[in-house]
């Protein structure tokens, strides 16, 4: 499951609140009344968690009007953490952030201490929260900063239940960053751990394993071993664990879902989904069809509905936009074009497209922060464990450290260096396929920020269609290819003089002449060295001359900046690929 990251927790759904679990006791009987009341609404709709939010909301506002110090930051908690349920991750943030200073600030009593310890409430429960509202809207490195902190307490103070767990959390950081062999074996920890610590309790145990247990089957579902993917979900449907919460069956039954339509068992997936809309609008009624568009989508796609997935994809994509970093949602946006490309709305798959070329940097950015992060913790274990060897080993393995850390961050410049590569490359072919239809469009057209007078009122509109007209002709036969084009030439060849041919063309093109020039010689540069392969194995003195450049180094400089690509580069990457 694409949102899994979403829904971890590391306690149970909701604490029961009562009045006879606080160890003060209430101010006044109005201020008790009208907490009661309020926590009697909030066990009435603990299975609805949005509906519980106003009732949380209340309670809240009333701790602070009365000045209650431990309730509101149990009130806090549980706001915070019904928040988490459905998806409202930045109110989360803002609502633990002020838990934890609350928790910090505060000289609670050890009696109130041992309460909030009780109810689970303590620093190390709210950084782990906190990571999972970061990871969840895209911030990873600060996910994982929070995962760090949570680890070292849970190793300072020796908390069983937070060792198994934060490697499934730090397990979906990896499987974020597309590691998923990695990401395997910390679920399988943290599967382990939870079966095997005596210390953790049932109902943690039971939500926590099934949360583990659909990660590491989606990871197989990932990496294409349906069948492994399959077996460990059955396994949690043996354990019941489907049964554990709201959220739990939900994820149960879409990732059945899934693998009956990777099985092509199409009327079975059919009645699957129609069950997991009716759970999920039961279980948040405001976008509870956020937890299952993308593999509705896929469903349509597999039966050729277009229209359909089309039209659940664009429904949960708006459902889910408020709550994420929108580079989370670049696979949405790609899917989303190749659907409308196959159901032939060439304007909405550009549009599509388009958003899923925009945002694709801040995804690549998002997982390199993942990849540094780790990078970085593993420098500073080693470090910590040289500190505490012998004086002269110290110094030796600090210096190989520092040698391994210059040898590593070389490496991960040359792989970042080579992802970014690959990634200018797949959105140059991938926008060469999308857009290949369109004769009317081009993959590189630039615009300019025009200095120069726009005003062509002194141009009669005949002239201007003639100009425009020419234009279109010359670039029909390939003119903008000889050396000697030039504005001048190509103004005496349609009958014009510069000054009216470059307003003109600032007009109609926006953008000047060497622009408009440079675009149309890279746009055939890159279809070229695509499609011939006797082209592509010039050199690139002899490719920058059939273009018309009067040097290799300016054609370099345009594709680089036109393509972020060396044409070197380009050539190689297609060949890889022939």
């Amino acid at each position: 499951m694409k949102e899994i990251l979403k829904k971890i927790v590391l306690s149970s759904f909701l604490i029961l609140i009562v009045a006879n679990s606080f160890a003060q006791q209430f101010k006044d009987s109005v201020y008790k009344k009208e907490f009661l009341k309020l926590v009697d609404s909030v066990n009435k709709y603990q299975d609805n968690t949005r509906e519980s939010l106003q009732y949380l909301r209340g309670l809240l506002d009333l701790s602070e009007k009365n000045k209650d110090t431990l309730r509101i930051i149990q009130m806090l908690h549980n706001y915070a953490r019904q928040s988490q349920f459905v998806n409202e991750n930045y109110q989360s943030i803002k609502l633990f952030q002020k838990e934890i200073e609350l928790l910090i600030n505060n000289n609670l009593s050890e009696e109130e201490k041992a309460f909030l310890n009780r109810a689970k409430i303590a620093p190390i429960e709210v950084y782990t929260q906190q990571g999972n509202n970061y990871a969840a809207i895209g911030e990873t490195k600060i996910a994982l900063d929070y995962f760090y902190k949570s680890v070292d307490i849970a190793k300072e103070e020796n908390l069983p239940f937070y060792k198994a767990v934060l490697p499934v959390l730090i397990g979906g950081m990896k499987s974020e960053a597309g590691e998923y062999k990695e990401a395997l074996k910390y679920y399988k920890k943290g599967y382990s751990l939870l079966q095997s610590t005596q210390e953790i309790d049932e109902l943690n145990r039971k939500f926590n394993s099934s949360l583990t247990i659909i990660s590491m089957s989606n990871v197989f579902f990932k990496l294409n071993e349906i069948d492994s993917a399959k077996y460990i979900l059955d396994l949690g449907f043996k354990q019941k664990l489907d049964t554990i919460s709201g959220i739990t069956n939900i994820n149960f039954q879409t990732q059945k879902a899934k693998i009956l339509v990777e099985e092509g068992k199409y009327d079975e997936a059919l009645k699957q989904f129609e069950y997991i809309k009716k759970v999920s609008k039961e279980y948040d009624s405001k976008s509870g069809v956020s937890y299952y568009y993308n593999d509705l989508a896929t469903y349509y796609s597999k039966i050729e509905n277009y229209e359909e997935a089309a039209k659940i994809m664009e429904e949960g994509i708006f459902a889910a936009k408020n709550k994420t970093k929108e580079f989370n949602l670049v696979d949405d946006y790609k899917k989303l074009a190749k659907i409308y490309k196959k159901n032939g709305d060439l304007e909405k798959s550009n549009e599509y497209f388009e958003k899923y070329v925009l945002n694709q940097k801040g995804l690549e950015k998002s997982k390199n922060n993942i990849i540094d992060s780790f990078h970085n913790k593993e420098v500073l274990d080693l470090e910590f464990e040289k500190k505490v060897q012998k004086k002269t080993t110290l110094y030796l393995l600090l210096g190989c450290g520092f040698l391994i850390s210059i040898l590593a961050f070389y490496a991960f410049s040359i792989s970042v260096k080579r992802k970014k590569e690959t990634l200018k490359f797949k959105e140059l072919i991938s926008k060469i396929d999308i857009l290949k239809e369109d004769k009317k469009s081009e993959i590189i057209s630039t615009k300019d920020v025009i200095s120069e007078d726009k005003n062509t009122s002194e141009i009669n509109p005949e002239t201007y269609q003639q100009i425009v007209e020419g234009l279109e002709k010359l670039s029909s036969q390939n003119y903008y290819l000889k050396k000697e084009c030039s504005s001048y030439t190509i103004a005496k060849k349609i009958k014009t003089n510069t000054t009216y041919l470059s307003k003109v063309i600032n007009l109609h093109y926006q953008k000047n002449f060497n622009t408009y020039i440079n675009d149309l010689r890279i746009n055939y540069s890159i279809l070229k060295l695509k499609e011939d392969l006797r082209f592509r194995a010039y050199s690139v003195q002899s490719i920058s001359e059939e273009l018309g450049y009067k040097s290799p180094d300016s054609f370099t400089k345009y594709f680089k900046k036109r393509t972020g690509l060396l044409p070197s580069i380009y050539i190689k990457k297609l060949n890889s690929i022939s």
